[in-house]
């Protein structure tokens, strides 16, 4: 058998390939504007805490003892919580945490561990949905063993961080 007869198809379909492959690579070039950088559909929000948020930190950062606790705002509750559950139910329990936080989560230093969570309470909590979320995430915290307070949004957030100020040694 003649070698240049199966060397032509060869490189004819290696061509054909090498073409193919630059097309879908030029048009995912243009696709992302010409760049080899791209550009993704997001912004800074002009805010990382709402009014209320941002008020009771001041007040709760003027009121609480800087060397034993820390404050850390907006915890994802799944950087704190660990899904227990078998490989059958992991999926269930995870979703239902996976994308809530805490507006508040105050360390304790010295013991190593989480002293208290703080939820802001606004109107926002008056619905259904958030009645639901709120006994959920209440029940949940009962079952690590991690106190909660909440707060009422338009309340008088000095005297809110002066009480838990005086029972966080109760905690």
């Amino acid at each position: 058998m003649d070698i240049q007869v199966l060397i032509l198809p060869l490189i004819l379909i290696t061509i054909v390939a090498g073409t193919i492959v630059f097309i879908f690579f030029a048009l995912g070039y243009l696709r992302s504007g010409g760049t080899d950088e791209e550009i993704m559909p997001y912004k800074a929000k002009p805010f990382l805490f709402s009014r209320s948020e941002h008020e009771f930190l001041i007040v709760l950062n003027e009121q609480l003892d800087s060397s034993r606790f820390l404050i850390f705002p907006k915890v994802r509750l799944a950087d704190f919580v660990e899904v227990v559950a078998i490989k059958a139910e992991y999926q269930k329990w995870w979703n239902k945490i996976k994308s809530k936080h805490v507006d508040f989560l105050i360390w304790d230093m010295q013991n190593n561990k989480i002293k208290l969570a703080i939820e802001l309470d606004g109107r926002s909590h008056e619905s259904d949905k958030m009645r639901e979320r709120d006994d959920f995430v209440n029940k949940m915290y009962a079952q690590i063993g991690v106190a909660i307070k909440r707060v009422e949004v338009g309340s008088d957030f000095k005297e809110a961080v002066k009480e838990i100020g005086l029972n966080l040694s109760d905690v």
